[in-house]
């Protein structure tokens, strides 16, 4: 896996778009490109590696974490650029 160190000094993921979507299909249980949605029409990852990143000679904007929802999965994605996923249960339907 490709890493990159931060402008606070942590290793980071060089590829979080990557990293996101095999996590994803990985819970799901199908390949990356079977997913039913694209990363990039859910949420502005460069915003959000700005955010943890920083800008030249800063360090990052913010701790914490980012969470979003990505083919049925919840995402949280944290200032380390660690990325948890978890199926979100389908509501119930009842039957006629």
């Amino acid at each position: 896996m490709n890493q990159m160190e931060g402008n606070d000094g942590a290793m980071v993921d060089e590829d979080l778009d990557w990293k996101i979507v095999s996590a994803v299909a990985e819970e799901k249980g199908v390949e990356p490109l079977e997913l039913d949605e694209r990363l990039y029409d859910v949420v502005d990852l460069d915003a959000v590696k700005e955010l943890f990143v920083g800008m030249p000679n800063r360090a990052a904007l913010v701790e914490g974490h980012v969470t979003f929802t990505l083919a049925g999965c919840e995402v949280v994605v944290d200032q380390g650029w660690n990325v948890d996923v978890t199926a979100v249960p389908s509501p119930n339907v009842a039957a006629d």
